[in-house]
């Protein structure tokens, strides 16, 4: 299903928010301020879809990081991101307490620049060092208090020079997620649209290390004019449905991309009512949502290997599958790395597709199924790189873990039957069997100025 999703500022009309959520079962809902972070709302929705993920983030009035190019260089050298991270945390404990339980990842700051379109000076390369190690403290309280931290939270297309990741990995590493803003960018008379800035998380995953990648909260998207303008008044809800649309149809590709909250649900601020996606809108995105199927999931970043996709012969059950997993680790225990790669790519992987549950209602789980899949194959991609310690901590801590769980049952895989295959006469007729490897997708390259905004 889609990955569309809400970002709630004010239960508005609680009613239909409950009916959307119960029909749609989101995997993300965002929560926004003192009337969003709402607990006895979001205690309701939970009844009406319990998968669904709360992620909140409370208004600061000051936000520690420097902002202004024109503050002194000294301040930004002088930074103690420690002290702010920690006051930071003391001021959201309050709204924390009151969620807990509901509420369970946190976003800290929101949208602090770090460059510009100029040319980088050691000012942006500091503020990218600085941002870092308040994310790195941030995520340790967040951890240490039994929560889960969305890092950065940047505007659309923020840092705008995509080498300030190098600076930026080892917050990710500390936090359990990546959050990002993505806007559709129009011009002032709303009759052009530039997706450019959409999707531009591919571009920050190709940069990033692996252990830094994390999956990803799109925690603002819609379409904004320069922070002044959202689609009311300017398109019709037809038009803009069939932009949402189109920028989900690209987000269902990724599956480390959780879910997309469209900025904004129920507003009571005059400065952001062109923005609501309230009354008629909210009915009509709740039956696109319903009505979405999803395709298979494509990892943008590495291209599908032909054997990764054909279908073993014969019967394999849900047992089995959780068998072949653990010969597979116990192989990578006793050096076999090739043993273990075998039954990847020959077994494993193939009845991951096999059993896709492709429309399933259970949308966390089927998520949790298509994740437990790529884990699978970076598996295979840590052993082919020499890392087979790190690609056992994979098996053991997403695919192992998965198939062992009740969520294969609660989708109703018990065990899945592959079509049967002709028999090949010989070597060259098997290898005209086998189907191409699907085409990697790409992020588009034109860039849009990015814009930040506050909220």
């Amino acid at each position: 299903m889609s990955k569309l999703s809400l970002h709630i500022s004010d239960w508005l009309n609680p009613e239909l928010t409950y009916e959307f959520i119960a029909r749609t079962r989101p995997p993300l809902i965002k929560v926004f301020g003192d009337a969003g972070l709402d607990d006895a709302k979001i205690r309701e929705a939970k009844t009406h879809s319990p998968t669904s993920v709360f992620v909140g983030r409370m208004y600061f009035p000051e936000q520690g990081i420097e902002r202004d190019e024109k503050t002194p260089l000294d301040t930004v050298f002088h930074y103690d991101a420690i002290a702010d991270a920690r006051h930071a945390f003391a001021q959201m404990r309050g709204i924390i307490e009151k969620t807990r339980g509901l509420v369970t990842i946190w976003e800290g700051y929101n949208e602090i620049p770090i460059d510009t379109d100029a040319p980088l000076t050691e000012r942006e390369f500091q503020k990218a060092r600085n941002y870092n190690a308040f994310t790195v403290e941030m995520a340790r309280l967040m951890r240490e208090d039994g929560l889960k931290y969305a890092a950065y939270s940047f505007s659309t297309g923020n840092p705008v020079h995509v080498e300030l990741w190098d600076l930026l990995q080892d917050g990710l590493r500390a936090s359990d997620f990546l959050a990002l803003h993505e806007y559709i960018a129009p011009n002032e008379a709303f009759s052009e649209f530039n997706f450019s800035m959409c999707n531009r998380y591919r571009q920050i995953m190709a940069r990033l290390s692996q252990d830094a990648r994390k999956p990803i909260l799109i925690t603002e998207c819609g379409v904004d004019y320069l922070g002044q303008q959202g689609f009311k008044g300017k398109i019709g809800a037809a038009k803009y449905l069939s932009m949402l649309g189109q920028y989900d149809a690209e987000l269902i590709k990724d599956a480390y991309v959780i879910g997309a909250t469209i900025y904004c649900y129920g507003i009571n601020a005059p400065q952001w009512k062109t923005y609501d996606i309230g009354g008629d809108f909210a009915k009509a995105l709740r039956d696109y949502i319903q009505n979405t199927p999803t395709p298979p999931f494509d990892n943008p970043l590495v291209e599908t290997s032909p054997s990764a996709m054909q279908p073993a012969p014969g019967l394999a059950r849900l047992a089995e599958a959780l068998a072949w997993t653990q010969q597979a680790r116990a192989k990578l225990a006793a050096n076999d790395n090739a043993g273990a790669r075998a039954l990847l790519q020959e077994k494993i992987i193939p009845w991951f597709y096999a059993s896709a549950p492709q429309h399933s209602s259970d949308l966390a789980n089927a998520q949790a199924h298509t994740a437990a899949r790529w884990y699978a194959e970076e598996a295979t991609r840590q052993i082919e790189a020499g890392a087979s310690d790190a690609a056992a901590k994979l098996l053991d801590t997403h695919v192992i873990t998965w198939l062992a769980s009740s969520g294969p049952h609660a989708l109703g895989i018990l065990s899945v039957e592959y079509p049967a295959q002709p028999r090949a006469k010989s070597k060259t007729a098997a290898a005209k069997s086998k189907r191409a490897p699907k085409k990697k997708t790409t992020a588009k390259t034109k860039r849009a100025a990015p814009k930040p905004k506050s909220k």
